[in-house]
């Protein structure tokens, strides 16, 4: 019995002091300089991971821009091969606008290019029967055969009978020049206006002419250019299509915004 005793006390000893090395051992363990690098390690990793994390979202964020700019780029590149297309049928079936640049022997500079210069021209001021459609005949015509005939219409020259527009235009021969102006194909002659309305292009400002209105001959508005010239050698007092300065008349045309005779300007447009 005393035996037994003996050999419990021994074991109970042992237990202890096996569980005091333990301790002793975790407590080494614990201030070990590796085990605080590997959880200096371990944070790091945790960090770098983090890190990563929030690259591969930025990266993949850069990723749905370039795949949306790419997808922008190409709808680009297929309005511009679009464009190109329709600026090489453009190219390829030229299309265009002619109008007529009363009082100048020269078309604007303004991409226009020059079909003719001419001399205004049309029926006699005072006949009744004459057409009222003025023309621009060029300077060197295919002549037709002499005509015997005792009815005809006739085609007399252009003069202006007016000096409000410049000096010594009296009696002096009217030029013109046909345009042909290839950007647009519709020319529009705005009386009352010196400048376009937003959208169109100007081809040339004036001042509105016509022949007198006490004459028997019917006559047609013109827009004659602003800075008019005249023919060489035209100076004689042969009349013909005789123009005017057009004045405002109040009454049926309203005043204001209208002013009594005050001279209409005009202006050619085109789009």
């Amino acid at each position: 019995m005393a035996l037994n005793r003996r050999i419990v006390f021994v074991w109970i000893i042992l237990v202890l002091k096996t569980e005091s090395q333990v301790i002793n051992e975790k407590r080494i363990l614990l201030t070990d300089p590796d085990y605080a690098d590997n959880q200096q390690i371990h944070r790091d990793i945790q960090l770098l991971k983090a890190t990563v994390s929030q690259l591969q979202t930025t990266v993949n964020t850069l990723n749905n821009k370039v795949i949306s700019q790419d997808t922008q780029i190409q709808s680009q590149d297929r309005k511009i091969q679009s464009q190109a297309s329709v600026i090489t049928t453009f190219q390829n079936n030229p299309s265009g606008s002619i109008y007529v640049r009363w009082g100048r022997k020269e078309c604007p500079t303004n991409t226009t290019e020059i079909v003719y210069t001419g001399i205004a021209a049309g029926g006699y001021y005072n006949n009744p029967g004459r057409s009222s459609n003025p023309i621009c005949v060029p300077h060197d015509p295919d002549l037709g055969q002499v005509s015997h005939e005792s009815t005809f219409g006739a085609v007399f020259g252009m003069e202006y009978e007016t000096n409000d527009f410049g000096s010594n235009l009296q009696d002096k021969d009217v030029p013109c020049a046909v345009c042909r102006v290839s950007h647009a194909s519709t020319v529009l002659m705005i009386p009352g206006k010196s400048h376009c309305y937003s959208g169109w292009k100007t081809e040339y400002g004036g001042n509105l002419m016509s022949g007198y209105h006490a004459h028997a001959g019917a006559s047609k508005y013109l827009c004659v250019d602003s800075i008019p010239d005249v023919l060489e050698a035209g100076s004689r007092d042969d009349n013909g299509y005789l123009l005017y300065g057009v004045k405002a008349y109040c009454g049926s045309l309203k005043c204001p915004p209208y002013v009594q005779d005050t001279l209409f300007k005009c202006v050619v447009c085109s789009k």
